[in-house]
């Protein structure tokens, strides 16, 4: 079969789990991910943490949004209502933070970098596969940081509660529902590794500050 042929996607979904098993077992190792589980991260830090994501989910938004007028297939995701930008600038405020004031450190710049130079459509939903996924173990550290953190600015790390299983089900069926070519597949799995080696980095980076 020719690797430019559009094909049912024979489970994009579960290549993308399997096939980035060990960067997301990396990314979940991390000493600043343990802090988050635990609810044991400081307040600066948690600050510094959800910074970071709202520079990366900008552009990953926004770059997403041109991405949606060039490829129609993924007008079925229904991505513009998974956004998190806003609620990321929701837990800023009431932290506090002055969005003019946040920097990006060394990790969020290349991330962003990955994000803007996605050769495709389909390369930026590996991407985006990543951060969408990663709401789910968010439920569980949004519990612990109100509880033993006592933090309450949780809007980014459970943006959508009880709602949550249902949409990522929706999310998956969805993926798995569009005809990727087989060179589309390998390029989005591709960029699922990179991005959540990325992302271990970029926690170093957090950790380490």
């Amino acid at each position: 079969m020719s690797t430019d042929t559009p094909t049912a996607s024979a489970g994009i979904m579960g290549r993308l789990k399997s096939e980035t098993a060990a960067q997301h077992a990396e990314a979940e190792s991390k000493p600043l991910e343990a802090a988050l589980v635990s609810g044991a991260i400081g307040l600066d830090q948690y600050k510094k943490y959800l910074a970071q994501r709202w520079l990366i989910h900008r552009e990953l938004e926004s770059t997403t949004d041109q991405a949606l007028k060039k490829d129609s297939r993924l007008g079925s995701l229904g991505l513009p209502d998974l956004y998190q930008t806003k609620n990321l600038e929701a837990d800023l405020a009431q932290l506090g933070v002055d969005l003019k004031s946040i920097q990006p450190m060394k990790g969020a710049t290349k991330l962003i970098a990955e994000i803007k130079n996605a050769p495709t459509p389909a390369a930026l939903m590996g991407i985006y596969y990543v951060f969408e996924g990663s709401k789910n173990g968010a439920r569980y550290i949004a519990k612990a940081l109100g509880g033993r953190a006592r933090i309450t600015a949780l809007k980014y790390l459970d943006p959508h509660g009880e709602a949550q299983r249902g949409l990522w089900m929706k999310f998956r069926a969805d993926m798995d529902a569009i005809a990727w070519t087989p060179a589309e597949q390998d390029s989005m799995v591709k960029s699922a590794q990179a991005t959540f080696t990325s992302i271990s980095s970029l926690n170093d980076e957090i950790h380490a500050g």
